[in-house]
């Protein structure tokens, strides 16, 4: 049988295949600290677990309304008006099947075969599969900490084709930089100049540790955000998230949604109406990301990794691995089975030194942190 040329071009998501891997080891009795996966290494609030119990023996299983059931698009704009002062109609507020859901019904509204989608190198690999998956084409952008790993218009101007689409994360990933709004406002300009568009990812928007940026809905209209529930507010599994568009997008993303889609999961939505209710519990899990950050990134340093500059938010940090003269697939296979650490590599994340870095990911509580860099440097020291 034969694949079609968007499956072909799909590549592997290494965190997930080292994931699984690394569960096969602990199903066989094997002790791994898991620093790969960004997932929150907490439980979901148990309001809206509740939620989510009474959703189920209220019947509240079936097909909702293809853009959201209205009370939640009221609540998310309510957040967006208590946390940034803004006005956003619930109107312009689509519920998705995970951020990934939503990216998957932009890129195939927004862009045609040949069209090309900018993103940094190192960024988030899903946003160049789903585009590959919709038969555009993709530039993947080197950026260092030189521009704090920030996507700029004088990196997009050495293209040899100007981008229909730029797709930025903001706090990022791998790196957990954060955009100024100078960068963002003038990204929108220059690619909206030809009828561009620009989306800002702001998954990790709720794990930030120093200063709070505004969202980028705050800098003009026509901007897109995406964001969701499963990071800040611990909700991985139940795959919902949102997004913020122009009026004028709103029925033809609908139109997708419906065919790809349906609706977005019931009892999820349902849960997610208590998950804004209750913010000293989301300030908790915030703060004590922070205090993991403040632990693994000098410590880290430490062992001999190289990190440029300090991580402001998402829970990750992007290291060098120079010092040690290995490939970071063979690092972080060797780090497996040798220390029993999960770290990603950086072919995770682009080609741009890929080889030379690794990614951590401090979601899981500070004792296994603890464990795992102890390990690593018991490991480290015989290489």
């Amino acid at each position: 049988m034969r694949l079609s040329k968007r499956a072909r071009g799909i590549t592997p998501f290494y965190v997930m295949e080292l994931l699984e891997k690394a569960r096969a080891m602990e199903e066989k009795g094997e002790d791994i600290v898991h620093m790969e996966v960004g997932e929150p290494g907490f439980p979901t609030p148990a309001r809206i677990k509740e939620e989510a119990g009474r959703a189920v023996l209220n019947d509240r299983t079936f097909y909702t309304h293809s853009l959201g059931i209205p009370e939640l698009r009221s609540k998310i704009a309510e957040y967006y008006a208590i946390r940034d002062g803004l006005d956003i109609s619930p109107e312009r507020i689509i519920v998705t099947n995970g951020t990934s859901g939503a990216l998957l019904l932009l890129f195939g509204a927004l862009m045609d075969h040949g069209n090309l989608l900018a993103i940094s190198d190192p960024g988030y690999p899903c946003y160049k599969n789903i585009a590959s998956f919709v038969d555009a084409d993709v530039a993947q952008v080197p950026v260092s900490h030189d521009s704090r790993y920030e996507l700029t218009v004088g990196h997009l101007e050495l293209l040899d084709v100007k981008p229909h689409l730029v797709v930025i994360a903001n706090p990022t990933n791998p790196t957990g930089s954060i955009y100024r709004e100078e960068t963002i406002s003038a990204l929108y300009d220059y690619v909206t100049r030809e009828d561009g568009a620009v989306i800002i990812d702001e998954i990790y928007s709720g794990l930030v540790y120093d200063q709070q940026p505004k969202t980028a809905l705050s800098l003009a209209d026509e901007i897109i955000v995406i964001d969701g529930f499963s990071k800040a507010f611990a909700m991985t599994g139940f795959r919902l998230g949102w997004m913020v568009v122009p009026e004028n997008l709103v029925r033809p993303l609908q139109c997708c949604a419906q065919n790809l889609f349906i609706s977005p999961p019931s009892i999820s939505q349902y849960a997610a109406l208590s998950a804004f209710d209750d913010p000293a519990v989301l300030e908790e899990m915030r703060l004590m990301y922070k205090e993991r950050r403040d632990f693994m990134v000098p410590r880290l340093r430490d062992l001999g990794f190289s990190i440029p500059i300090d991580p402001e938010g998402a829970f990750y940090i992007y290291g060098g691995i120079e010092k040690w003269g290995l490939d970071s697939m063979e690092f972080i296979g060797r780090a497996l089975e040798e220390a029993k650490v999960a770290i990603t590599p950086g072919y995770d994340f682009g080609a741009y030194g890929a080889g030379s870095h690794v990614r951590f990911s401090y979601a899981d509580n500070l004792g296994r942190l603890v464990t795992g860099c102890n390990r690593l440097e018991s490991w480290l020291n015989r290489l």
